[in-house]
């Protein structure tokens, strides 16, 4: 009988998977680095708050190279051809999002923003009255650099929702995290 010649194995650091990891990995380094969200834009320094979570309407609250400001918060029981399902409402955010960075940067509602509750309960953004009124005021798309977009982002939540909260996510690769208190 023959001996079959066994391959000899190949490093791990050799694998594709070892360099798929580590480039993920470094990815989330990447992103993350420099996001900590810090309020800007106010001419009192007592009124600034670096590193805090404890941002509230009309806050312009920076982050990496973006700068969040909520400008209005509406609640709606809808108009005359839509109306969000029974026991609930649309909680409409009018945003400015500015990139204060050298690059195009893309946003997309759906993936990025998120409203949770008292209750641990999160809500993804819906399409609600504000965004039929004004379907071409929406977030999602590219900020070109050093330039800025105002638009309406909707969510459908419970009437009885308490403890509300806007959450930015910065990107999916650890971009950070901004969370502005809805006054509710």
């Amino acid at each position: 009988m023959e001996k079959q010649e066994q391959k000899p194995k190949k490093k791990f650091y050799k694998q594709w998977w070892f360099w798929l990891i580590a480039i993920l990995v470094i990815l989330t380094i990447i992103g993350s680095s420099g996001n900590n969200p810090e309020k800007v834009g106010s001419s009192n320094p007592d009124n600034q708050t670096t590193g805090s979570t404890n941002f509230k309407v009309g806050d312009n609250v920076k982050m990496g190279n973006s700068i969040i400001t909520i400008n209005k918060v509406e609640y709606s029981q809808g108009g005359k051809y839509t109306k969000p399902n029974d026991g609930n409402e649309w909680l409409n955010l009018n945003l400015t999002i500015e990139n204060t960075g050298s690059s195009q940067q893309y946003i997309t509602t759906l993936g990025q923003m998120f409203v949770p509750d008292g209750d641990k309960n999160s809500y993804q953004v819906s399409v609600t009255d504000r965004i039929f009124e004004n379907p071409g005021f929406g977030l999602d798309g590219q900020i070109i650099a050093q330039s800025k977009r105002t638009g309406w982002v909707g969510f459908e939540i419970p009437k009885t929702a308490k403890g509300l909260q806007f959450q930015y996510n910065g990107s999916m690769f650890g971009g950070g995290t901004i969370i502005i208190d809805l006054g509710r």
